[in-house]
């Protein structure tokens, strides 16, 4: 059964990147368009540092690496899984979103394989530039600490799976409306930042309640040699959060009603 829903999976991405490159110039000069837009709070911060203000006890490399690895889990979790938000927004609007409902697999796998976005693929390879230029201006991390922040990258798509069912399960209801998007950037604006910064209850929600710094700045932290909670703790709260999700999109695919008829 796995394998074959990950054979399906796969042949979703490759009809979705043999469309992409249909038209290649379009989809490179989108690339381009999306990595300058992402480049643009990395910038803010270069130019907060170099007029003499500093976020305290983070040098300017330490808070890059967090919105570096911040942009790469994006480049992972916006072509695998985002697709699913404006895939379901799309189709509830244009009533096609039945089609979904009577294939063999679940609605939500199904939005999954067809929502594959090639396009996003620009942010992973700008948090991997903006990543390894940070790497190589800091302490070289040893195994350990490698292996830990893998742990605490994984917990952060885990996060940002959940987002995506959210939000994919409001487009339900919440017809044809893609400002999920903005209310989703600035929820996970607090997951950019070193986290020293924010009240001990903001830090409390955003690592347990709503783990948003699972994100970024929990695996970069572990990089630096930081402390940061302890992983059976965050692993409970990436575990809840994804069980609310999960429930959450079942119980908007219950109360939807087909535009047709």
């Amino acid at each position: 059964m796995i394998k074959s829903a990950f054979a399906v999976y796969i042949q979703g991405i490759k009809t979705a990147i043999a469309s992409r490159m249909a038209y290649r110039t379009d989809y490179f000069i989108g690339i381009t368009v999306m990595l300058i837009w992402e480049m643009v709070v990395p910038m803010v911060v270069f130019l907060i540092y170099r007029s003499g203000v500093a976020f305290p006890n983070w040098n300017i490399y330490e808070v890059l690496l967090i919105q570096g690895i911040f942009m790469i889990a994006k480049g992972i979790s916006y072509p695998c899984f985002f697709g699913i938000v404006w895939n379901t927004i799309v189709r509830v609007q244009e009533g096609t979103f039945d089609l979904l409902l009577i294939k063999p697999r679940s609605a939500l796998f199904m939005a999954l394989v067809t929502g594959f976005d090639a396009e996003d693929l620009g942010k992973l390879l700008g948090g991997g530039v903006l990543t390894g230029i940070c790497l190589a201006n800091l302490p070289p991390a040893n195994l350990a600490q490698w292996l830990n922040m893998f742990i605490y990258f994984i917990l952060g798509q885990g996060v940002m799976f959940s987002f995506a069912v959210i939000m994919a399960g409001t487009g339900i209801k919440w017809v044809g409306n893609f400002r999920l998007y903005e209310i989703f950037d600035s929820v996970t604006a607090f997951g950019i930042y070193p986290q020293s910064i924010f009240a001990k209850p903001i830090r409390i929600i955003i690592s347990y309640i709503i783990p948003i710094a699972m994100i970024g700045a929990f695996p970069a932290s572990i990089l630096l040699g930081k402390p940061v909670p302890q992983l059976g703790w965050v692993s409970l709260g990436v575990a809840g959060f994804l069980t609310l999700s999960l429930f959450y999109w079942r119980r908007m695919l219950a109360s939807y009603t087909s535009a047709g008829g």
